[in-house]
Formats: C-alpha cells, structure tokens, sequence
C-alpha cells in the first residue's frame, strides 16, 4: 500500500488528478496494489494524497477508463485483472502483445503434426485438393497463465517446423529468423464461441467460458505466402482495440 501522507505538488503545471492518476498507476503496475484489491474509498483517498474529493473522482475515472480500474456497485473500487490489449489491424505477434503490457510470453505445444486439408483449408491456402497441411496448436501464456489457444495451418512447405521446438518462442520471429518469411498482412473474423470441455481444460475456466475467436488469413507482401490462423482468447484476460 502507499506511504500515508504522501504529498501531491500543487504548485506543479501538471493538474493534481494527472498526478494522483500517475502515483496510483505506479503503484498497480509495482504491485503494491496488486489485481482484485480494493482502493480505499474517496474520503480516505483525500486525507491520504491531500487533494479534494474532485481531484479524487477524476483521477480515479481516468484510471478506469484505462482500464486500471473497476467499479463495484456497492462495494467499492477495486484494481481490475490485467488485460493484454491487442489491435485488429495488420498482423500482431502475441509475444509482442505481451512485452508491451509488461508480461513474459510463453507457448506449450499441444498438436504438431502433417495431415489432409479440409476442403475449406485448402482453398484458403490456395492448394489443390488434398494437399499436405502442417498444423501446430499452442497454448499461450502470459506470465504462466495460460489466456489463448492458438491453431496455425500452413502448406506443406513449412514441413521443417516438425523437427522444431515451438514451445516458449515466437513463432513468426523463428520463420523470419530460418527462412527471411515475414507475414504482413492478414484478415480477421471475429465471433464469441463458448469453451468445450478440452478448450476450458486447456485455459484453466469453466466449460461454457466465453471465449473470443479471431480467425485469419494471414499473407506476405507478395501474396504468395499464406498461412491461416485461429485463435482462442479468454475473455476475461484480452481487450480488443479497433
């Protein structure tokens, strides 16, 4: 918790709610007050930090806004969960959704292996009909806790990532890194499905969990090199940014 009788500069050109906003930031973001705590109520706020019950009220909308954090009828303000934020637009490595928000990245491969494209695979990877797919699912994690299943399909030219380990690296810098691929475009559609008993198993919530579902169609520059995507977000741990 912060140090009673912390004093706020009100000589400074910067407006008292900016920097009651920036002191309880820091101390979410330290951990001192970590996800689910409850802030002290307004009142209690004002003897602490020395500001009026106004100042309070703004910084503390601001916060929320932000996403920092909740308010509970009737029960108070509390520090919301962490979110990882991601944007819809071009293509978004989750590891580098994670850094951004200050999280250690992770990946468990659950599924790697060769197989016939479905009908519907094979034409959004431009292949003739029963063509050889590689399909790899991962559970992705972010500071251990596991908030995606992710399932990617790629022609079978990709075959070398059978004898790779996947697990904990990012999967787009390893195909830029080994063969100069970089995926620069992609287009998404987006629904809310419900977690199968596997799926909530694998993400450690309740069979029936929303879940967000962002399937893509991922491409190079040129075109010629495509994958697809799917990925399976908890709800409770992402916040989609249009």
């Amino acid at each position: 918790m912060s140090t009673p009788g912390v004093q706020l500069n009100s000589t400074s050109a910067e407006p008292l709610y900016r920097q009651l906003e920036a002191v309880l930031k820091n101390e979410i973001n330290s951990g001192s007050r970590p996800p689910g705590s409850r802030l002290p109520t307004e009142n209690e706020l004002v003897q602490l930090y020395h500001v009026s019950r106004v100042t309070v009220r703004k910084a503390l909308d601001e916060l929320s806004q932000q996403g920092y954090l909740e308010r509970r009828s009737g029960k108070g303000t509390f520090v919301a969960e962490k979110r990882l934020q991601r944007g819809l637009s071009g293509v978004i490595r989750f590891s580098e959704v994670c850094r951004r928000m200050g999280c250690e990245p992770g990946g468990r491969t659950v599924r790697l292996s060769l197989e016939i494209a479905s009908k519907k695979d094979a034409e959004q990877l431009q292949l003739p009909e029963n063509s050889q797919i590689v399909i790899l699912e991962r559970v992705r994690s972010a500071d251990g806790e596991p908030v995606v299943i992710e399932t990617s399909k790629f022609p079978e030219d990709f075959s070398f990532l059978l004898g790779e380990d996947l697990n904990d690296i990012s999967l787009y810098e390893l195909l830029q890194r080994k063969r100069c691929i970089v995926f620069t475009k992609s287009t998404k559609i987006l629904d809310l499905v419900y977690a199968t008993p596997q799926e909530a198993f694998f993400l450690n919530v309740a069979k029936g969990h929303p879940l967000i579902r962002i399937e893509s169609v991922v491409e190079d520059a040129s075109g010629h090199c495509r994958t697809l995507s799917k990925q399976l977000c908890n709800g409770d741990k992402f916040k989609l940014m249009v």
